[in-house]
């Protein structure tokens, strides 16, 4: 027993410094902890934004003939950014624009626009297809697939993933 004090009164001076001390290193794991933790676990709550690319002005496209557009392709992949050189096949018609993929759905070979003739053709099976993509002669089992497009402002974007058409 202390003297002035009786017994069972409060806390000793040595448990009340023993429970500051804990509390000033469980605040300071807390402070080193937090930013490490949202680090880690903030990629899975994190919205990805669907990747659009720019394709060029929409007056600036020929009507009824199409034209091979080059674009590159920008996707971060974690901490590196992974770019690429693709193509498509703008056409724009009256009624809308049409962007196709610049693989046959036959055997995924490069077509090209055969403008005497006003199509599509395919040299390495004889694949044929119209302005609008429909096969016309040929194996191609399906037409041409194409890119989800909108135009903003005057300018043309695509989604840059074909979408197989039936």
């Amino acid at each position: 027993m202390t003297e002035g004090r009786p017994a069972g009164s409060g806390p000793s001076r040595r448990r009340l410094l023993a429970s500051f001390f804990w509390a000033a290193v469980a605040l300071v794991t807390a402070l080193i902890a937090t930013p490490v933790l949202g680090y880690l676990v903030g990629p899975l709550f994190r919205r990805r934004r669907p990747l659009t690319v720019r394709l060029g002005e929409v007056e600036g496209l020929p009507l009824d003939r199409p034209e091979r557009v080059d674009f590159v392709v920008r996707q971060r992949d974690g901490w590196v950014i992974v770019g690429g050189r693709r193509t498509a096949w703008v056409v724009r018609r009256a009624d809308g624009i049409r962007v196709f993929d610049p693989r046959c759905t036959h055997l995924g070979c490069a077509y090209h626009w055969d403008a005497p003739n006003n199509r599509f053709v395919c040299p390495c099976h004889g694949g044929v297809y119209d302005v609008e993509g429909r096969v016309v002669s040929g194996p191609p089992p399906r037409p041409l697939d194409t890119y989800a497009t909108h135009v903003e402002a005057g300018v043309l974007y695509i989604t840059p993933s074909p979408q197989r058409t039936a």
